[in-house]
C-alpha cells in the first residue's frame, strides 16, 4: 500500500488509441505485475516528479518478490476490481475523500477454500492453486 498514485502516473505517461472499452486500466495494471514493481515507471513522469520523493537508493525495495493474489492499488482514476494476469485480482478502491466531497471505498470478503480441496491436499508437499478470484467479493461504495 502506498500514498503515491503510481497508476495515475503510468496513465499520464502513456499513449493509446482504438482500445476496446475497459481495457486501458487492465493494461496499465498489467505493467505492475509483468515488471514486478510497485512503481514501474522510471524515471517518473515530469508532472509527478515535482510532487513526490522517489528514493533511488531504495529502488530494490520497489520490486515485488512474487506475483500477489490480490493487489491493492489506490488511485484517483476510476475505482475498479478485476482479474488481470494469472489470477491476480487488482483493486483500486479510489480515495475516501475528494476535495470537500465524499469519495469511494471498498468492502472486500475473501471466502475460505472449500474443506474438500484442503483435505485432498493433505500429506506430502502439495502446492495448491489459490483461486482468490473465485473466492473474492468486492463492493466499491460511494460516500
Amino acid at each position: 500500500m502506498t500514498s503515491t498514485d503510481a497508476l495515475l502516473h503510468m496513465s499520464t505517461d502513456e499513449t493509446n488509441a482504438n482500445l476496446p472499452p475497459g481495457s486501458r486500466l487492465t493494461r496499465l495494471t498489467s505493467h505492475f505485475l509483468n515488471q514486478r514493481s510497485y512503481y514501474p515507471s522510471f524515471p517518473p513522469p515530469q508532472i509527478a516528479a515535482a510532487n513526490m520523493n522517489l528514493a533511488l537508493s531504495h529502488m530494490n525495495k520497489y520490486s515485488m518478490p512474487c506475483r500477489p493474489d490480490l493487489f491493492l492499488l489506490p488511485s484517483k482514476l476510476a475505482p475498479f476490481c478485476k482479474p488481470v494476469i494469472d489470477g491476480t485480482v487488482v483493486l483500486n478502491p479510489g480515495h475516501l475523500v475528494k476535495g470537500s466531497s465524499g469519495g469511494t471505498y471498498a468492502l472486500m470478503d475473501v471466502h475460505p477454500m472449500k474443506r474438500e480441496v484442503l483435505e485432498a491436499a493433505t500429506g506430502g508437499n502439495v502446492e495448491l492453486e489459490h483461486g482468490v478470484q473465485d473466492r473474492l467479493r468486492v463492493e466499491v461504495k460511494r460516500i
